[in-house]
Parts: C-alpha cells; structure tokens; sequence
C-alpha cells in the first residue's frame, strides 16, 4: 500500500448568529416543534374516518417498492389518524390492566396532592426550595417500582407491536393513489 497525501488544510466555519434572547443560533436549522405545535399539527392531519376505513381503496400493491412508497406515503397522509388509533390502544391496554390503572391513578394522585400543597406553600428541604418540577420527578422515581409491579414494561411493548402491526397493515395495504387528487397522483406514482 502506497500514502497518499491530502491536503485537508482551508477554513470550515458556520456562521454563528445571536438570537433577540441571546443565544446563539445557526442559520438554516430548522426549529424544532414544541409539544403544543406537535398536537395541533397531528390535529390538523387528522383525514376523515370513512376515507380512512374506506375498504374499496384496499389493495394490494404489485410489488415491494410500490409497498414501500405507499406505506410511506400514507403514513404521511394519515399521521393523524395512526396517531389517533396509537392512543386508542394505549387507552384500551390501560383500561384492560386494573393495577395499571391504579398506578397511573395514583402517581396522577400524588402530583395532584403536590401541586395544591405547592400552591399554599413552597417545600423546603432545609434551606433549599423544592421546586415543583423537582416534586414531580421524586413522585414518578418513587412510582417505578409500582410501575414495575404492574407490568408497565408489558402493555409499553404491547401497545408499540400492536400500534406498529395496524399503522403497518393499513399504510401497506391502502392505495393512496385512489385517494389523492389527480395532479398529486402522478408524483406518487413516478416516486416508485
């Protein structure tokens, strides 16, 4: 084996800007969405239910890329909708697991119970403030073992399969070309 020599020397650099608050900032990052702005966009993209479950529009795709590109593609277009169906499983594993539900109740309880304590008087812990924040994470550090208890691991993992294996089932065998309108079916398409 020979050496090869490559010059690596010259300038790399981002330009740095500093925001109105005084942080710095690098242009052309995108922001990143809060939880609020996540919730009303999926919101938003929530399709109407009948075009969701609209059976005439199931098919099965000719080959493996097309699968690809309309599970994809769906999975765009419904975002709303899996997200809708995800927290409906959620609901039902929780609703099903009694000792689960308690423990959820009960952490829900404490952090209840806090925030009005919180409101009366702040808590100290010596000469430190305990902040409310802080309050919370002790509560839900103290649940875990009831958590464990309950079997939270396994209704995780069943809601995660189960939420993967319908969103999957549905964006794999929906033809989204039915759906959308004819300008955007030919992008569809021509993406296989």
């Amino acid at each position: 084996m020979t050496d090869a020599a490559i010059d690596l020397s010259g300038e790399l650099s981002a330009p740095i800007v500093l925001d109105k608050g005084g942080t710095f900032s690098f242009p052309g990052l995108n922001r990143v969405p809060t939880f609020h702005d996540f919730v009303q966009s999926s919101r938003d993209s929530i399709r109407p239910w009948g075009q969701f479950v609209n059976t005439s529009n199931f098919k099965a795709p000719p080959n493996f890329s097309r699968l690809l590109k309309r599970a994809v593609n769906n999975i765009k277009y419904f975002q709303g909708n899996y997200i809708v169906i995800a927290l409906t499983l959620m609901a039902y594993c929780l609703l099903t697991s009694p000792l689960l539900l308690l423990s959820v109740a009960a952490s829900l309880i404490g952090c209840y119970l806090l925030s009005l304590r919180n409101a009366e008087k702040k808590m100290r812990f010596g000469n430190k403030e305990v902040t409310l924040q802080q309050q919370y994470g002790i509560v839900g550090l103290c649940s875990l073992p009831l958590y464990y208890w309950a079997g939270v691991g396994q209704a995780v993992f069943w809601v995660i399969g189960a939420s993967c294996f319908v969103v999957g089932l549905h964006a794999g065998a929906y033809s989204i070309e039915e759906v959308l309108p004819p300008e955007d079916q030919l992008s569809v398409l021509l993406q296989v």
